[in-house]
């Protein structure tokens, strides 16, 4: 032990024995005679939520990625399911729009039965009695059926119009759609990647737990052999308690993690499920301009606004045609008679001409609104292509400041385990400090978890840099 190192003990030993007169107290060779009084921290077990009653879902049996848990929540998650609903009503919509463009075939038949009650002659009341006519009751049966057939022959395609309407209101819903399975997958991703992120926390918090109960037994070591202090004990049981409570936590945090990913992926929250942490491919493009043109052709909320900009552009047309003429026509087959089937058949063929040339202000006023809402969906649109653009801007700036932090988190990492040795070995010798030994253990600590974070901002990142293009999954 160098002179210097022995004077910093030595000034150490005394503060020691100043600060807790009675209770710490050193022979003649600078030995501790009293040992310290220190509480041991138990590790308590990880917290398990049990699984769910019956059988898991296949999909979970084998290890995922992040891209298979995304492919589970395509096929499970509600939202989606919903939205797919939301698709086939809006189907339906343009298939009842359309319908008015094809002929309409009415059949209606109907059967009456009359009876008539006659009576002939009167009667009379007298005391010595009374006289009467006579009555007679007939029936007649009728049987009728009759066949129309109509079709809409022109109204200045105001019908057209409406059809073109609904189906681009379809094209709208069926975006949106795609903007919800976009949505969940980045969100599945990000969830998977905060999962992951945390069970490396863990790992980090484990090691830092064996590394800290090493430190213990060492201080314990040099205390027993004479040589440590019983304050480093004490420390160093300390370091143990608190690298237990940060483990405990660790552990809390993945699984409240694995709770968030299962729920997204639409399965038990219960259910238990393996990763397989490969982290998001790499995205090596750097042609900025060229990953926004993609998204402004690509990102469903783009072909969502282009669709609502159509509809109402259509619609706009549609209300201009609301009072002008329309011209149908209709041919109608029946047939009468007192048996079944009536014999006495009839055709007729005729056109209807409907047109309302003064409707107070109606139709101006639906112009007047369709136009408002045109303008408004134009807007819409350049303030989503803004959005877009922005999304893609930041995603890649995300991303490439994220792989910058990773090759400064290796680095870190790779100092602070150096210091850590240097600091382990001095103490070990007895020229250092056991302080120093848990600076340089809570360095280290630090640089790992700044190294895992680093690494799933990369993948988050990633994720994003793809949803923010619009590019499906595959």
């Amino acid at each position: 032990m160098s002179m210097r190192s022995g004077k910093k003990l030595a000034a150490l030993g005394l503060v020691c024995a100043l600060i807790t007169p009675g209770i710490i107290g050193f022979t003649q060779e600078g030995t501790p005679s009293v040992a310290p009084n220190i509480q041991e921290t138990p590790l308590p077990p990880a917290v398990e939520l049990p699984p769910p009653p019956g059988t898991p879902a296949q999909e979970t049996s084998r290890p995922l990625n992040a891209t298979e848990a995304a492919r589970i929540a395509l096929l499970r998650q509600p939202n989606i399911l919903s939205a797919q609903a939301s698709v086939t009503a809006a189907q339906a919509r343009t298939q009842q729009a359309r319908s008015s463009l094809f002929p309409l075939l009415g059949l209606s038949a109907g059967y009456t039965r009359t009876q008539n009650i006659s009576s002939e002659g009167n009667s009379s009341f007298s005391s010595g009695g009374s006289s009467g006519g006579t009555s007679s009751l007939s029936n007649n049966d009728s049987f009728n059926a009759t066949a129309t057939l109509r079709q809409l022959i022109f109204d200045f395609n105001h019908t057209r119009n409406l059809v073109r309407q609904a189906q681009q209101n379809e094209r709208a819903v069926e975006a949106g759609l795609d903007k919800t399975r976009s949505d969940t997958v980045l969100q599945v991703k990000q969830a998977f990647y905060t999962y992951s992120q945390n069970i490396r926390l863990v790992a980090v918090n484990e090691d830092t737990l064996r590394n800290q109960q090493l430190h213990l037994a060492l201080a314990q070591a040099r205390f027993n052999t004479g040589l440590g202090l019983p304050s480093d004990v004490v420390r160093a049981q300390t370091a143990v308690s608190s690298a237990i409570l940060n483990l405990n936590i660790a552990r809390n945090n993945a699984s409240v993690s694995r709770v968030s990913l299962t729920t997204l992926m639409g399965i038990d929250p219960r259910t238990p499920i393996v990763i397989d942490d490969k982290g998001e491919p790499d995205f090596p493009s750097n042609d900025v301009n060229g990953l926004v043109d993609i998204a402004l052709r690509k990102r469903p909320e783009i072909i969502q606004a282009q669709a609502n900009l159509r509809a109402l552009d259509a619609s706009l047309s549609a209300a201009r045609s609301s009072n002008l003429p329309s011209i149908g026509g209709n041919f109608a087959l029946s047939s009468r008679g007192g048996n079944f089937p009536p014999g006495n058949d009839s055709w007729a063929l005729g056109a209807t001409l409907s047109f309302n040339p003064f409707d107070s202000g109606l139709t101006a006023g639906r112009t007047r609104e369709a136009q408002a809402n045109l303008v408004s969906a134009r807007a819409q649109l350049a303030g989503v292509q803004l959005t877009v653009t922005q999304d893609v801007s930041q995603s890649w700036i995300n991303l490439r400041t994220a792989e910058q932090r990773v090759v400064t988190a290796d680095a870190e990492v790779a100092n602070a385990q150096e210091s850590l040795r240097l600091a382990e070995g001095r103490f070990q010798s007895g020229v250092g400090l056991f302080l120093d030994v848990t600076d340089a253990q809570s360095a280290l600590v630090t640089a790992q978890t700044n190294r895992v974070n680093s690494q799933s901002a990369v993948d988050q990142a990633r994720a994003a840099l793809l949803h923010a293009q619009g590019v499906p999954l595959r």
